[in-house]
């Protein structure tokens, strides 16, 4: 019964080509997760494709290994070195390129360097690590929590009043505990694999909301309620057979897409740097999170998210009869909260952060401070958020059990 049930699922026009273009999608994201990847070559242009990420590879090898004070300081004064040469010197915008692509090796550590050395905390100073001499070395690490407790505590702060001390004091320790120094190794493969995700996962979402919209509905659209609800099994092992169906269609479809979108991208680009902690991507991430493991959290959130929007889609469904309206479910789910951001408030910026639409997009999620306070304890959004959707979605299938079996015949 739950095989029929799938086979209609996939079974018609509009099922079969949603399963293609979503196996289309995925292709494209790896697609752009290796195309992302560039090598600037000798003559300062940018190159693509499998060489190019060898090169890159090569070079940042050359420079993986712990970021403590000495590797930091050989760092600074080989980007010193390249700084003064004449490529970088020139004002001829090719010859920058040319200089630019001598730092490849350690770029992503200048990059960390410009928020490290910067201002303020919510600076980036694209020359910052140009000034930094190797005495300074030192302050990499303390310069992290340094300025971010300057940004909770300055009066003008927006972040003074937006926080509680608890919060405060919960964000401070999580910088103070971070693990040091960070490990540096090429990792482009997971950096890719992170960056591109949401696109797979959203996507992913509204494809199975418009899959599991008409489970339900469609009995009505095609007239055989009739029949349907008058068979011997039809209120009570059916009905349940077509919340397997839609359980069955959001696991299997949603878990061959990350991992085929995986196995290609870190298959192109590397399985290296799995174990560099989250902030040589995201500096300012207060998660203590290895990139692997946030690749974990990335799609077991995901898949929480498609569960969720899903089930809720073949509530709907089951409730309205209309398998049209149900499919804009997800639709509305994940472009409101982005409409309701644009208002350029913090408190309500900090209200989205508890919607589903986060678990779709947990990359930019890690890099928000979304803490709350609740019952004198403090939580980070992603502690509430999996185990609330997970919980509302087992909650779920219960209700769609009880809406349908009670539908009258019309």
């Amino acid at each position: 019964m739950v095989r029929y049930e799938v086979k209609k699922v996939f079974g018609t026009v509009g099922g079969r080509l949603a399963a293609v273009l979503m196996l289309l999608l995925v292709l494209l994201s790896s697609y752009m997760a290796v195309t992302g990847v560039e090598w600037i070559n000798e003559a300062g242009d940018p190159e693509t494709g499998f060489a190019a990420i060898s090169r890159l590879r090569r070079a940042q090898k050359e420079w993986s290994g712990p970021l403590d004070e000495a590797r930091l300081q050989d760092i600074i004064r080989e980007n010193q070195r390249l700084c003064a040469t004449p490529e970088a010197q020139s004002r001829d915008y090719q010859q920058n390129d040319i200089a630019y692509g001598w730092k490849q090796g350690f770029r992503p550590v200048l990059d960390m360097m410009n928020y490290a050395y910067a201002a303020g905390f919510q600076e980036f100073d694209w020359y910052c690590n140009e000034r930094v001499t190797p005495d300074q070395a030192g302050d990499f690490y303390l310069n992290r929590t340094k300025l971010m407790k300057q940004w909770l505590h300055e009066e003008n702060s927006t972040a003074s009043h937006l926080f509680t001390e608890k919060e405060q004091a919960y964000l401070v320790a999580q910088y103070e505990t971070l693990e040091s120094p960070f490990y540096y190794d090429y990792s482009e493969g997971w950096t890719q694999l992170l960056y591109n995700s949401p696109f797979v996962i959203m996507i992913s979402a509204l494809i199975l909301g418009y899959l599991c919209a008409g489970i339900f509905a469609n009995e009505f659209r095609w007239k055989s309620d009739a029949v349907f609800f008058s068979s011997a099994l039809g209120r009570d092992r059916a009905v349940a057979a077509k919340i397997q169906a839609g359980f069955l269609t959001v696991t299997c479809t949603y878990w061959l897409s990350v991992a085929l979108y995986t196995l290609i991208t870190l298959g192109c680009l590397g399985f290296d740097g799995w174990n560099c902690p989250l902030q040589t991507d995201l500096w300012k991430s207060f998660y203590h999170l290895k990139l692997w493991q946030a690749w974990c959290l990335t799609c077991v959130g995901g898949y929480i998210g498609n569960l969720f929007f899903a089930f809720l889609t073949m509530w709907v469904s089951a409730r309205t009869r209309s398998s049209m309206f149900a499919a804009t479910v997800p639709f509305l789910l994940v472009f409101l909260p982005s409409f309701l951001d644009n208002l350029g408030s913090d408190r309500i910026s900090r209200l989205l952060g508890l919607f589903p639409d986060q678990l779709l997009q947990i990359y930019q999620a890690l890099r928000y401070f979304n803490v709350y306070e609740i019952g004198g304890k403090v939580f980070s959004a992603m502690a509430l958020l999996l185990p609330t959707f997970a919980l509302l979605s087992l909650l779920l299938a219960p209700m769609m059990y009880r809406e349908f079996r009670r539908k009258q015949i019309r």
